[in-house]
Parts: structure tokens; C-alpha cells; sequence
């Protein structure tokens, strides 16, 4: 045998072996590289934090429960806008490696590490911050933590296609998401947002109220204040009479509308008269854990009626209206009624009874204790008027202290000769010698127009 040949062939043999070693490592070292090219196209996807498009580059199924579950995680319908900036200072943070030598290729599977570095949020949320902006500041400058995902890969068509994504270690990256936001608003912020550039906070004039069955303080917000009403912050009030606590409201959602109403009826306080006791009242708007947002003050009073020594005025004519009753047997809360006024007097029906004289003073038989306000057509307000009893001057507080004898709810009516109120009280007679004492309110505000009265003998 010819020793060269053999020489040749074992040449040929081993050097056959050695480059398809050698062209085993290339193919291995060609696979590696497409490998983490996959894994980097795949982390660069995930940071977008689009499920749309992490699907769509990944070929995950669109109607699997993994691409359903991502998807749903993702979403920002139905998000507040405070949770999605909280998600957008997170994900500003969000950045990424490949563990190059954590790359394992076989033959038609393959695997690497995507290390992820994240703001340490849960550290962050751990301090109390009442307004998002500081949250979103803190975050953004919080410490942060690695989250390592695995990737995997299966070789399609020559092609490494990622085979784990929307599995739970796929979405650990994504668990910031899932945080419920507790933002305290503090009583200082809520201050803050009042706005003082609205006028009558009470619902009265001269800062008191007079003769009054209710107590009400509007509190009203800058716009800023409706953005607030997902959190589900509650507010509420105390109203207190010369120190002491008189009534305690119920919760107040704080966000639901730009005013708040602190408005307390008689009912509220147990009280069975119909006006509130003289004194000083004290509203004061809190939190739910019991921090003082804002407190104010107001007197209540009760009208103080003289009744003059000698009779005057004198007979209208039309109905039998007396006249120069302004300032002496009435007169006005709120002068901006008067504006739809053009007569106001006691008024009796029947013009030859001769009940109604010198102004106010009636006889027993009237069937009507009357008072009549002439207005202008455009005057469409409700009335709501009382009429409380004293049998002489010494008893006048105690009536008003209690409950009225009639009350009733009016509009204007229309008559041939102009449009009329008629706060009437029906005695059918048998009227009490004494005095009629009358409170006119605007029936929607419950605010005082008009208190006056009158005399029978």
C-alpha cells in the first residue's frame, strides 16, 4: 500500500473532523448572535409598556389569555390621570441589559437574561405625599431594583421568536400597575383650594343671621378641586353654639363639585321652635381623620320690635291697604327685593268692614289678617311666610322663640289691576286680641325678605 496515500487520507480524515468542528462553532457563535439580537428587539419592546405592540412583534396570539392578561395590565381606560402620571414616572426609570453569558442556543431553542433595573417604588409610596406632582418628583428620583426575566426563544423559519412572553415572570416587571395610589390631601391643601374671590359664604347679610330657622355656609373650590374625587377624600362639618357642639354632619365626598354646603335646619339640632336661639355659631369644615381645614363665625339674633305708642298712618284705597307702613309696622332684610316692589302694606278684603285702621291695627271680627306686596311682572320668586302670636309687648321673644301659628308657601298671582302676594292668615273672625308678628323668606334660599306686624283689639 502506498504509505503516501494513506498519509493523505488520515489528513483529509482529520482535517475533515476539525473544520466541521470549526463550522459548528461558527453556526453556534451565528445563533448566539441572532439570539440576543431577538432578546434586545424583545426589551426594547417591553419598555414601550405597549401590549398593542409587544404582541404584534412578538407573534403572540392575540386571543390567548397571556396576550389578554397584558393587555388588560397595560390599559389605561378607566386609569385617573394621577395613576397614569404615577405609571409614566415609573416607566421613565424602567432601563435594561442582556446577560450576554447567560445565553444558552440549542438547536431549536434558546434562552438569555434580561436584567431590568426599576425604581424602587414601594419604597417610595411608603412616605405620605398628598399631591401627585411630589410623588411623581420622588419617584423619579427614588433607588432602584433589578428584576431579572428569562427570556425564551424557539426557532421558527430561521427566525428566534420570543415563547414566554405574558407568563407571570414576564409580567413581574409590570407589577407596579397594580399599586393602588393612596394620595392624602392634607387640610393645608384643601385650605388652599378654597376660593375666597366668591362672595356671600353665608347665606345672610351683614355677616349675622336674623329670626332664622336655618344656618348655612357654602364653601366653594377652585376647579383644581374636581381632580381630586377619585380619591375618595372625605370632608365633613361641626356646627357649634357658644362653644358647644350642636349638630355633626354626615361624611362629604370633597371633588364632586366645586362647593360644599355646611347648612344645618332647625330639625338638625333638636331644636322644636322655629327660629334658632340667639348666640354665636361656629362652622368648622374638617377632614375625616379630624384636621381642621377652616372655621368661621356668625351671630344669630332676634328682631327687636317696637311697637309705637300711638297710632298712625292712615286708609289706601283699593281693598282697604293701610300706608306709611315702611320702617314703623314693616320692614325690609334684603333691600334687593325692593327692587320688584311697588306697594307693601297691610291689606284688608273687605273695604266696608272698616277692620283695617292707622295703619295696622285691626278688629276681632276680621276674617283675614292680611298683608299684600304689589311687584313688577318679572318677579317670579316663592314665598314663604309665618305668622307667630303675642298677647302683649312682654311676650314678643318667647313667641318668636316657638313655633309659628300658620305658615304657608306662595307665588305671585295675577290680578285684572297687577301681580300680587298674598300672605294671608284666616282668623274666619275670631281673632285674639295681641300682636300678629310676620316673616317673609325667599322659599329657595330661605333667606329673610320682610318682617312686620300688626295689632288687634
Amino acid at each position: 500500500m502506498n504509505r503516501n496515500i494513506i498519509k493523505k487520507a488520515v489528513s483529509a480524515v482529520l482535517t475533515g473532523a476539525v473544520l466541521l468542528g470549526f463550522t459548528g462553532c461558527l453556526n453556534n457563535g451565528g445563533a448566539k448572535k441572532a439570539v440576543l439580537e431577538a432578546a434586545d428587539s424583545l426589551a426594547t419592546d417591553m419598555l414601550t409598556c405597549n401590549a398593542g405592540k409587544i404582541i404584534k412583534n412578538t407573534g403572540l396570539d392575540k386571543k390567548s389569555k397571556e396576550a389578554q392578561s397584558l393587555t388588560e395590565l397595560l390599559s389605561d381606560d378607566e386609569k385617573t390621570d394621577d395613576e397614569k402620571a404615577f405609571f409614566k414616572a415609573v416607566e421613565s426609570t424602567i432601563e435594561y441589559e442582556i446577560d450576554e453569558e447567560s445565553c444558552t442556543v440549542n438547536k431549536d431553542s434558546a434562552s438569555v437574561d434580561i436584567v431590568f433595573t426599576i425604581v424602587d417604588y414601594s419604597s417610595v409610596l411608603d412616605e405620605d405625599f398628598n399631591d401627585i406632582d411630589e410623588l411623581t418628583k420622588a419617584i423619579k428620583k427614588g433607588d432602584t431594583n433589578e428584576i431579572t426575566f428569562t427570556a425564551e426563544f424557539v426557532k421558527e423559519d430561521k427566525e428566534w421568536v420570543p415563547d414566554n412572553v405574558g407568563s407571570k415572570k414576564f409580567l413581574k416587571l409590570y407589577d407596579y400597575r397594580k399599586v393602588e395610589l393612596d394620595l392624602s390631601l392634607s387640610a393645608e391643601k384643601i385650605a388652599g383650594l378654597i376660593d375666597k374671590n366668591v362672595s356671600d359664604f353665608w347665606l345672610t347679610t351683614d355677616g349675622k343671621y336674623v329670626d332664622t330657622n336655618f344656618i348655612q355656609y357654602d364653601y366653594f373650590f377652585a376647579s383644581e378641586a374636581l381632580e381630586y374625587a377619585d380619591r375618595e377624600f372625605y370632608l365633613y362639618f361641626k356646627l357649634y353654639k357658644d362653644g358647644q357642639v350642636a349638630y355633626v354632619s354626615d361624611n362629604m365626598l370633597f371633588g364632586k363639585s366645586t362647593n360644599i354646603s355646611c347648612r344645618v335646619e332647625l330639625g338638625d339640632v333638636g331644636l322644636t321652635g322655629s327660629i334658632f336661639e340667639d348666640g354665636t355659631y361656629t362652622i368648622e369644615l374638617l377632614t375625616a381623620d379630624g384636621e381642621v381645614v377652616d372655621t368661621e363665625i356668625v351671630t344669630v339674633e332676634h328682631t327687636e320690635i317696637t311697637v309705637p305708642s300711638g297710632n298712625g298712618g292712615g286708609n289706601g284705597g283699593g281693598g282697604n291697604t293701610a300706608t306709611g307702613g315702611e320702617g314703623v309696622y314693616f320692614d325690609y332684610y334684603d333691600k334687593s327685593f325692593k327692587q320688584y316692589v311697588i306697594e307693601a302694606d297691610w291689606f284688608e278684603y273687605d273695604v266696608d268692614a272698616g277692620c283695617l285702621s292707622d295703619g295696622c291695627f285691626y278688629d276681632k271680627s276680621v276674617q283675614y289678617i292680611a298683608f299684600s306686596i304689589q311687584v313688577t311682572p318679572e318677579c317670579d320668586k316663592e314665598l314663604t311666610y309665618y305668622y307667630y302670636y303675642a298677647a302683649n309687648e312682654n311676650e314678643l321673644a318667647d313667641a318668636l322663640s316657638g313655633s309659628p301659628i300658620f305658615t304657608d308657601t306662595i307665588s305671585v298671582t295675577q290680578y285684572d289691576n297687577g301681580y300680587y302676594y298674598d300672605i294671608d292668615y284666616a282668623t274666619n273672625g275670631e281673632a285674639q286680641s295681641g300682636f300678629y308678628l310676620l316673616f317673609v323668606m325667599d322659599a329657595e334660599t330661605n333667606s329673610n325678605i320682610l318682617y312686620g306686624f300688626c295689632k288687634v283689639s
